[in-house]
């Protein structure tokens, strides 16, 4: 498959300070992504490594797993540095969290046409972003 379609998660300093972007570029990953974290909403597992899903390419990061917590937590995000300078996060939800985050992909794929959803907030320290179908630059 072509860079084009794959789904390139890219770790840089946005506007709004540390962000990752996951780009998608088609449909069918967007609804694979819906459905991996509704496992963790139905109970079915308790977290899972979105870099290493299929058809997903990273750039300036080394992994991204999302973990299901009991309570709503203050640090959305943990930031871990290996001996290779490269970064590893742990985004922590809580189901009610979740929910609303299966919400904005149902936004994304209910449009039809490009945009994106922030996953988390601008205030939390790395703004998650979930583009669909938008334009990507060739690198």
């Amino acid at each position: 498959m072509g860079r084009n379609l794959k789904t390139v998660i890219k770790f840089y300093q946005g506007a709004y300070g540390s962000t990752v972007r996951i780009d998608v570029q088609n449909r069918e990953w967007l609804e694979y992504f819906k459905d991996c974290i509704s496992h963790l909403v139905e109970g079915r597992s308790q977290e899972f490594e979105i870099d290493r899903m299929d058809n997903v390419e990273i750039t300036g990061f080394k992994s991204l797993k999302l973990v299901l917590v009991q309570h709503e937590r203050y640090q959305k995000i943990s930031i871990e540095n290996n001996k290779e300078d490269m970064i590893s996060f742990t985004w922590f939800q809580d189901i009610e969290e979740l929910i609303t985050v299966i919400g904005l992909i149902d936004g994304l794929l209910d449009a039809k046409q490009p945009g994106h959803q922030y996953l988390t907030e601008e205030s939390d320290n790395v703004l998650i972003v979930l583009a669909h179908m938008e334009h990507r630059p060739e690198v």
